[in-house]
């Protein structure tokens, strides 16, 4: 797949910074007056202007993640994962993937959201200690600057996964479209987020998107679908029992994709081997086996993805040996291996 740039172009002046409040704790025993915001937050940051919450916590570090946290309740509900940003687009915008504008402020906030577990654009605003032993602070959002900010995001989001779901003839039925439709159903599962925070910011705004936005169901069935369209041949030396490729095969299933053919264009091929362990005086009987496997694309000649485990295993007799490295194989097809081709389909997006 061709490497891609998804820019999103947004004013730095937009976005708060979760990271920089403008006012700290007092180190003062001697507590000020009880700021309005503290049981009142809309008496000090009107509704019409903002989204305001605060929350208390044993020290300011712990306030401001409670505040973060209320507020994110405000925009979803209390269901955080409706409205914070999901790992997998944070990474996709570390890997570069989806390249934000060039000072890099967009960027930072979103990531600065996620490792916050907050809305993207949240900001600490003040912070009060009480003199005792509590700090209290207050998270807020601009509706203004925050509308102007999440309808540039879904916007570009949008002209993102447009980019991605036009797959030039040549890469269709490939692990490569199916990548490019699966990072496109993560963009457009975050619009779903963003939006959630817009309708709370401007219900007018939200309306206005909320027709033309790409559905992420829709996305991830034409995954499914896709990846049905795309057989892997699987082919297992050393393997009298047919465990190993039963493994193997189960794990690409798990994936969403079919496996055998003899004409297919992608094939793992799989080795098993055993060989006898001596452990000093000890009468239990060992073996040490490998398993080395290459997905290849019979295309390109490429290989796609090498995967090599290993491990020792004993009893008192040699089949019963064998038998235990074989389960012991699987298992680590089964956990190991599945973890491995997932990162691997989700780096192919980011190439």
């Amino acid at each position: 797949m061709h490497k891609m740039s998804i820019v999103i172009l947004a004013c730095a002046a937009l976005v708060g910074c979760a990271s920089a409040p403008v006012a700290t704790a007092r180190k003062n025993p001697v507590a000020a007056k009880e700021p309005a915001w503290v049981m009142s937050p809309r008496e000090a940051f009107p509704e019409a202007q903002y989204v305001a919450a605060s929350a208390s916590g044993s020290s300011k570090e712990a306030a401001e993640r409670s505040a973060l946290g209320a507020l994110v309740a405000i925009f979803g509900q209390s269901v955080k994962g409706d409205t914070t940003v999901s790992y997998r687009y944070s990474e996709a915008l570390k890997s570069g993937a989806i390249v934000m504008s060039e000072d890099q402020a967009i960027d930072s906030a979103v990531q600065t959201s996620y490792d916050l577990d907050t809305v993207v654009g949240a900001e600490i605003k003040e912070t009060w200690f009480d003199g005792k032993s509590t700090t209290w602070a207050v998270a807020v959002m601009d509706k203004g600057k925050g509308t102007i900010l999440y309808t540039d995001l879904i916007e570009k989001n949008e002209a993102a996964i447009a980019k991605l779901v036009d797959i030039p003839a040549d890469e269709k039925n490939t692990l490569d479209a199916y990548a490019r439709l699966d990072l496109a159903a993560t963009i457009a599962e975050t619009n779903g987020r963003f939006l959630n925070v817009l309708s709370v910011l401007s219900p007018a705004a939200a309306a206005a998107k909320r027709g033309s936005m790409r559905s992420a169901e829709d996305l991830k069935v034409e995954c499914v679908k896709l990846a049905q369209t795309i057989p892997v041949s699987v082919s297992v030396a050393g393997d009298s029992e047919g465990r190993i490729q039963a493994a193997f095969s189960g794990v690409l299933s798990q994936s969403g994709f079919k496996t055998g053919g003899k004409n297919s264009r992608y094939e793992l091929a799989v080795k098993i081997s055993m060989s006898p362990v001596t452990l000093g005086d000890n009468p239990n009987k060992f073996v040490r086996y490998v398993v080395d496997a290459s997905l290849t694309d019979t295309k390109t000649g490429n290989v796609l993805l090498p995967y090599s485990t290993s491990g020792r295993e004993g009893h008192t007799t040699v089949p019963e040996a064998e038998n235990r490295a074989i389960r012991a194989a699987e298992k680590k097809i089964k956990d190991d291996y599945l973890a491995k081709f997932g990162d691997f389909l989700a780096q192919l997006s980011a190439k």
